[in-house]
């Protein structure tokens, strides 16, 4: 999340360490001999400290059941942890075991420690040279009724932009999954529509943002996406989506930019005139080895995605869409995190302009889209001067991001955890034309800028906060 609420402007608080218990042998037992790692049958499971998730959920994520045995060293125990903390209902889990009735048998106890699970995913709120004021929240129950079940929903508008023709926007989103598995399916589906402007560039230099020299496309969207994903391992998730959508375009009636000395060019808005339809197929395969999945300490994060709209799926629009997303966390023997965050993305075909690789997806210092709605002019600041100003909208996309971050506390009230960061990066956004364009310097093929960051990041009861430079850049006309 990149905005703030209220309470995350309290005074920050000291640090408590965290233990990170592990199963061991029970101290009933007599001594054995150096090197001998004692095992045990599980003779049932307790689980405590769920005030609010149905125990069979926490069960059947663990993979462990009555009459296995395990070893004090199992690497199991440890797999189970790391899988109930990767569902993001607990702080912390911890299992250990108690003396059973019989010789040899023993109690697995199971001990959580809930968090909230509404959380507010996004807080929009900014103003731009375009749009006066844009708001709005994204909030989702993660575990409603205790059973692993996910509801969401969020909404954003805006004032009248004041590019010629553009209409005040606004969006509405709703999104449901069924509980996670571990041998089976989870099924999810989401709903969107909205309605707002994208601002095209009808004169002046592209460094200029200013309003008047930009004309609007406005553009209504509604439909939704169905999937179904399946757990591979504990690391690995594969998913399957469906996606239809009925698109509404209305382009100006001014349909060249003036380039002055008295030349022009045709303005490519993206999108087909009028209505249309958009279908398309996904496949995503999500590796996540993570020790944990809100403020992760160590670990990979790898997400792939391939998405194909053809009029098989009743698609007016024809193209591929790759992309591949990955983090590594290092954790620094003095409690410090570095992390690698890399991006890479291309398509090909005639993806409508919302579908398309975004400068504001890209770069951290200006405002990034909500439910596909852009409410800005400015463009990526050119700090490498590669004329990457003149891109908004392309089909090929690269970042790069090194990030430091020092934990300061753990464990406070309504603050479970929070960070001090800082981040710096260089991304670049180019179409295959200008890559192949003969003569070209190496900034024109791939023009490319950095971008930045520096604050806090804050893990809360209700969802995660930064407080940052760059979020700030990003909701103000600076």
């Amino acid at each position: 999340m990149r905005f703030p609420s209220l309470l995350s402007l309290l005074v920050l608080l000291p640090s408590l360490a965290q233990a990170q218990p592990s199963v061991a042998p029970l101290e009933s037992e007599t001594a054995q001999p150096d090197g001998f790692v004692p095992s045990y049958t599980i003779e049932r499971i307790e689980v405590r400290g769920n005030h609010k998730t149905r125990t069979e959920l926490i069960l059947r994520e663990i993979a462990l059941s009555p009459g296995d045995t395990v070893a004090a060293d199992d690497a199991r125990v440890e797999r189970a942890r790391l899988r109930l903390l990767a569902l993001g209902y607990f702080l912390d889990a911890r299992l250990s075991m108690i003396k059973g009735e019989r010789r040899g048998g023993a109690v697995l106890v199971i001990e959580v420690e809930e968090r909230g699970t509404i959380i507010l995913n996004a807080v929009y709120l900014g103003t731009s040279e375009a749009t006066n004021v844009w708001g709005g929240l994204d909030v989702s129950e993660r575990n409603l009724l205790g059973r692993g079940l996910t509801l969401g929903a969020g909404f954003v508008s805006s004032t009248r932009p004041k590019v010629d023709g553009a209409k005040p926007a606004l969006a509405f989103a709703l999104r449901m999954a069924g509980p996670p598995r571990v041998h089976g399916l989870l099924l999810s589906g989401n709903a969107l529509f909205s309605q707002g402007s994208e601002f095209f560039r009808a004169r002046g230099p592209s460094t200029e943002p200013a309003p008047a020299d930009f004309v609007a496309v406005n553009l209504r969207r509604a439909g939704g996406v169905l999937g179904v994903g399946a757990v591979l391992s504990r690391t690995a998730y594969l998913a399957a989506e469906g996606r239809f959508e009925a698109v509404h375009a209305e382009l100006p009636t001014l349909s060249d930019r003036d380039l002055g000395l008295g030349q022009s060019q045709p303005i490519a808005f993206l999108v087909r005139d009028g209505s249309s339809r958009l279908g398309s197929l996904a496949l995503t395969l999500d590796f996540d080895s993570r020790s944990d999945p809100v403020l992760p300490r160590a670990g990979r994060h790898l997400v792939m995605s391939v998405e194909a709209a053809t009029p098989a799926c009743a698609s007016q629009y024809t193209f591929v869409k790759v992309t591949a997303q990955g983090s590594l966390y290092f954790p620094l023997s003095i409690g410090h995190i570095f992390g690698v965050h890399g991006l890479l993305g291309g398509l090909v075909g005639d993806a409508p302009y919302f579908d398309r690789f975004f400068v504001g997806d890209l770069n951290l210092l200006l405002p990034p889209r909500a439910f596909g709605i852009n409410f800005s002019t400015q463009p990526s600041r050119d700090f490498l001067g590669t004329n990457v100003a003149d891109h908004r909208y392309d089909k090929l996309a690269g970042r790069l991001l090194l990030e430091y971050a020092v934990p300061l506390w753990r464990r406070h009230g309504l603050f479970y955890r929070g960070d001090a960061f800082a981040a710096l990066g260089i991304f670049t956004m180019t179409n295959p034309g200008d890559v192949s364009r003969h003569g070209a310097s190496l900034g024109q093929r791939l023009p490319a800028d950095l971008t930045a960051d520096l604050g806090l990041r804050l893990d809360t009861y209700i969802g995660i906060f930064t407080l940052s430079v760059a979020n700030a850049l990003g909701r103000l006309p600076l």
